[in-house]
């Protein structure tokens, strides 16, 4: 229990911080090696199921499947992106006339785990500028538990 009370508020903050944002961090950089491995999975032809819908509550709804070795997937989403909510009306309606329903199209696959696939290889849309910024919330998050007066000097 002395252990845990020789903590400063600050440092506690700092060490949940940390817990909070490594997970996410290894979410994105998982994302971002299969943007750029992409690039050499091999391919297959498939067939969007259902086409772009971007309503106002702009959640992705879309659907397209391929078949590898017998076995249909399914896919939701054309690329790797952070978030498809910051998506402008002229980025969505692109997609939505790229992606209409019953078109044929090219559908990268990992070759270890098929069902993780992509339409457009190398597309990573946000995903370097989040994993920037949470390297830098890691950072300030080891900056304030090794050193937890440095924000109030900082502030002064």
């Amino acid at each position: 229990m002395d252990f845990i009370n020789s903590f400063s508020q600050l440092q506690i903050a700092a060490i949940i911080l940390q817990l909070v944002t490594l997970p996410f961090l290894v979410m994105k950089l998982r994302l971002f090696w299969w943007a750029k491995q992409s690039l050499q999975w091999p391919k297959v032809k498939g067939v969007v199921v259902k086409s772009l819908d971007f309503p106002l509550s702009k959640i992705i709804d879309f659907l397209y499947s391929y078949e590898i070795n017998g076995t249909t997937y399914h896919n939701e989403k054309p690329f790797f992106a952070n978030s498809f909510k910051n998506f402008s009306q002229k980025k969505a309606s692109i997609l939505m006339n790229k992606y209409k329903e019953g078109k044929q199209v090219t559908v990268y696959y990992n070759p270890s785990d098929p069902s993780i696939a992509t339409l457009e290889p190398g597309r990573m849309d946000g995903i370097p500028n989040t994993i920037a910024l949470l390297i830098l919330l890691l950072a300030l998050g080891f900056i304030c538990y090794y050193n937890p007066n440095i924000l109030v000097e900082l502030s002064n």
